[in-house]
């Protein structure tokens, strides 16, 4: 199932009215996607993406492959980045992220930047592990789903959904 994801209204970086990256992510082929291109507000270095903010997207890629795979609601325990490239606000990328493995409650991905042609810019790890306390019908509600397919939105279906 391919499509469209929703977004976390006051997220910085899918939520759209928030000032920050209004990433749309979509759901490939078991993977969540998402072509950006970064604002120059967005710089550490001169021209060139924050690495505070790379590593925010790898974790936001990451985040909902985990999402997808599992339906459950995980938090980022540890991540680990490979800052191969720089990335340069003012050009595209694309970020993508693979479920490797469950175990014992924890999961664990990876993820990756490329640029225009395929090129490597950042790599991460990140183990994640489930929420106590913090349900699917919690998320839900402050998901924004304009845009989603019925068919992906009946994933997050539950007491209190959409």
């Amino acid at each position: 199932m391919n499509g469209l994801l929703p977004c976390y209204e006051k997220c910085f970086f899918c939520g759209p009215a928030t000032g920050g990256l209004a990433l749309e992510l979509a759901y490939e082929d078991g993977q969540a996607v998402c072509d950006f291109t970064a604002d120059q507000r967005f710089q550490g270095y001169d021209g060139m993406l924050h690495g505070g903010i790379v590593t925010g997207v790898l974790d936001e890629v990451m985040w909902w492959t985990l999402f997808m795979q599992t339906r459950q609601v995980a938090a980022t325990w540890k991540i680990e980045v490979e800052f191969r490239r720089p990335v340069t606000c003012g050009k595209p990328y694309r970020a993508s992220a693979q479920f490797i493995q469950s175990a014992h409650g924890s999961y664990s991905l990876t993820a990756r930047i490329e640029d225009s042609e395929k090129r490597p810019c950042a790599k991460g790890t990140g183990t994640f592990r489930r929420t106590r306390g913090f349900t699917l019908e919690d998320v839900v509600k402050l998901l924004d789903f304009r845009g989603v397919s019925h068919e992906l939105r009946a994933l997050f279906r539950g007491p209190q959904s959409p």
